[in-house]
C-alpha cells in the first residue's frame, strides 16, 4: 500500500503542477486534486482506493499513465539525474 500512496502522491503533484494549482496535504490533497482536474483526479483517487480495497493496481496504473502522458509519457532509457552537493 505504501507504493500506491507514493505513486498517487507523486502523480498528484505532477497533475496539479500541470494545471498550475496548489497541491495541499492531508484532507486537502483530494480536494485540490479534484479542483485542478476533476476527471484525472477522480481516476487517481479511485485507482488508489482500488488498491486499498481490492489489492488491484490496474486502475491506478492506468490513471498514472494518463497523467504521465501529459508530460510526454514515462521516462525510460537514458534518463539521468545529477545530484549537486
Amino acid at each position: 500500500m505504501s507504493l500506491a500512496d507514493f505513486t498517487r502522491r507523486e502523480a498528484t503533484h505532477l497533475l496539479t503542477d500541470y494545471h498550475g494549482a496548489w497541491t495541499g496535504t492531508g484532507k486537502w490533497l483530494p480536494r485540490r486534486l479534484l479542483t485542478a482536474d476533476p476527471l484525472r483526479g477522480k481516476a487517481l483517487l479511485d485507482g488508489h482506493r482500488a488498491v486499498a480495497d481490492k489489492a488491484d493496481p490496474a486502475s491506478l496504473a492506468a490513471a498514472v499513465a494518463d497523467v504521465l502522458d501529459l508530460f510526454g509519457g514515462p521516462l525510460r532509457e537514458g534518463y539521468a539525474h545529477t545530484w549537486h552537493a
